[in-house]
């Protein structure tokens, strides 16, 4: 799966964010679930235009790895699941080093 940088720093964002939903006892079904000010929360991408950020969540529409409503909600996919299980299998403390590596 090919995807831009910022593209790949948003779903490691929200891939962490997941885990760590999970980790603290969240269903599934509500630890995948964002909503539109998840971006405000995140020391990685708050500073992004809030027009790149939406264009960035439309690429990982594009990519198969979120659904998308008309409130900017968005949801992770199985996909998207399951590229990021495959891609960081020791899990949260994989994925946090990583991300921590991207630029502020």
């Amino acid at each position: 799966m090919e995807l831009t940088k910022d593209a790949d720093l948003l779903v490691c964002c929200v891939y962490k964010e997941y885990l760590s939903r999970r980790k603290n006892g969240m269903p599934k079904r509500q630890a995948n679930t964002f909503h539109a000010d998840f971006k405000n929360s995140t020391p990685k991408i708050s500073k992004w235009l809030d027009d790149d950020y939406f264009y960035t969540i439309g690429e990982l529409r594009r990519a198969g790895f979120v659904r998308v409503f008309l409130d900017h909600t968005f949801v992770i996919t199985d996909h998207c699941i399951i590229y990021m299980e495959n891609r960081f299998k020791n899990g949260l403390k994989e994925i946090t080093d990583f991300v921590s590596k991207f630029m502020p």
